[in-house]
């Protein structure tokens, strides 16, 4: 009868021991990052990239098209939150007539995505709509305005509190400063 543990076995069952091992560690440590809520992947992420000579025409159609978009978001509290938004021409004339829609997101939890189309107030160029906004903190809300054949894209971001209307936030971290660029000290 041979021993259940013969030497000629110790060394391949040592290397398979690690292997699987080092397999069940890749598949923990999977579970574990992918549960994160702070953790978000961009949708659409590599079609998007693909796609970035469409991104930089939208840009420049922005830039053309000179309409500007004013929010405001209620103060955070338990339920749902106003979102308005004033949508003016190049002039500063309320733009009417147009299709509005929002993708807000809690900077700090990115995964948690809020989708809402807004409504006509009945005041020229605003539009409103509510959201379940519950956490304070910096916002990114990416808005899409359409009038007609003309179409606007923007991300802003607001600072939601509970004391008061969030503030719009302008200064980011990482973005050119205009007297640098200008200066020549740094390239865009």
């Amino acid at each position: 009868m041979s021993p259940i543990v013969r030497r000629d076995r110790i060394w391949p069952a040592i290397i398979v021991t690690l292997l699987l091992g080092n397999v069940t560690l890749g598949v923990v440590l999977m579970r574990v990052a992918g549960s994160d809520p702070h953790f978000a992947i961009e949708p659409d992420y590599y079609r998007r990239a693909v796609g970035w000579d469409t991104t930089q025409a939208q840009a420049r159609q922005n830039l053309t098209l000179g309409w500007q978009l004013q929010p405001s978001l209620g103060a955070v509290g338990g339920g749902e939150v106003p979102l308005t938004l004033v949508l003016t021409n190049a002039e500063g004339m309320p733009l009417d007539g147009a299709s509005v829609s929002v993708e807000a997101r809690a900077v700090a939890h990115a995964s948690e995505v809020l989708a809402a189309n807004l409504l006509p107030t009945g005041v020229a160029g605003e539009y409103t709509a509510t959201l379940p906004v519950v956490r304070e903190g910096l916002w990114e809300v990416r808005t899409v305005a359409v009038r007609g054949e003309d179409r606007l894209t923007a991300q802003l971001r607001l600072d939601a509190r509970r004391d008061g209307p969030a503030l719009v936030v302008t200064d980011r971290p990482g973005a050119a400063d205009p007297d640098r660029v200008a200066a020549g000290l740094r390239i865009e």
